[in-house]
């Protein structure tokens, strides 16, 4: 944690402390959905499995973002609260444990990614070592970390995706999911979170010239970084929206 008469707290905040354990936290994680894995009957395929504990993470991480912004005062505009690491003595202080938490759960998909091919995507690998790189460097340099935690609220459309597949077998309910993932995935992937990352990246002028003013240049070089990693979400977004439309008026297509 940076101290209360570093200048730097004006644009990185004050979280997350110093002495949490950070890695400790994500290693617990990481146990934790791995033994859920390994204890979901072995009935399942592990395809079903991945998605159950999928499905489980998209919800804590919806409900940890949606318990923040009802009981938290909400400023986008303020740099080290939308670029940073936000501010001890508020709910800032929660964001940390909740990045610790999905990057443990990335962290063991991602195990499951590489030995199950069942499972596998391509587009699955680049978003889980894309949101592994910018949520633990994001930990450890307080740079868009507060715009991390808020980017987990995207894990909405993840739910009906999940429910979609595991109920693949009953049409009916597959799709009432289908058509509830396409709703969710606009609203939270596309117009949520592109509404956060604008937040983001209009922060970035004023926090390079702040870092600029203190001589902090290894904090513009990471909030670069960042910037790049944002984008590159948005693409894989973008690759994804492009998907369910073919997909989409390929049914139409057939239902002709």
């Amino acid at each position: 944690m940076l101290s209360d008469e570093d200048p730097r707290v004006e644009y990185l905040g004050t979280n997350p402390p110093v002495d949490l354990p950070i890695l400790f936290l994500i290693f617990i994680s990481f146990i934790t959905h791995s033994l859920i894995f390994y204890l979901l009957p072995s009935s399942l395929t592990p395809y079903i499995k991945s998605y159950i504990i999928s499905t489980i993470h998209a919800c804590v991480c919806v409900i940890s973002v949606c318990i923040f912004y009802i009981r938290s005062s909400i400023d986008l505009t303020q740099v080290n609260r939308i670029l940073g690491g936000g501010v001890k003595g508020t709910n800032d202080e929660t964001m940390t444990y909740n990045i610790c938490y999905t990057s443990g759960y990335f962290f063991y998909d991602l195990l499951v990614l590489l030995y199950f091919k069942s499972v596998r995507t391509r587009s699955a690998l680049i978003h889980h070592i894309i949101i592994l790189i910018a949520g633990i460097s994001g930990v450890y340099t307080h740079v868009a970390h507060a715009s991390h935690f808020l980017m987990l609220a995207e894990e909405l459309s993840t739910i009906p995706l999940n429910f979609k597949t595991i109920y693949h077998e009953r049409p009916n309910i597959r799709d009432f999911f289908a058509r509830l993932f396409v709703l969710t995935f606009f609203l939270s992937r596309l117009i949520y979170g592109s509404i956060i990352c604008s937040y983001t990246f209009r922060a970035v002028p004023k926090f390079i010239q702040m870092a600029s003013n203190l001589g902090d240049t290894t904090s513009i070089l990471f909030v670069m970084g960042q910037v790049l990693l944002f984008i590159l979400t948005r693409i894989l977004h973008l690759y994804w929206t492009v998907l369910i439309i073919r997909k989409m008026n390929a049914e139409l297509r057939h239902n002709k």
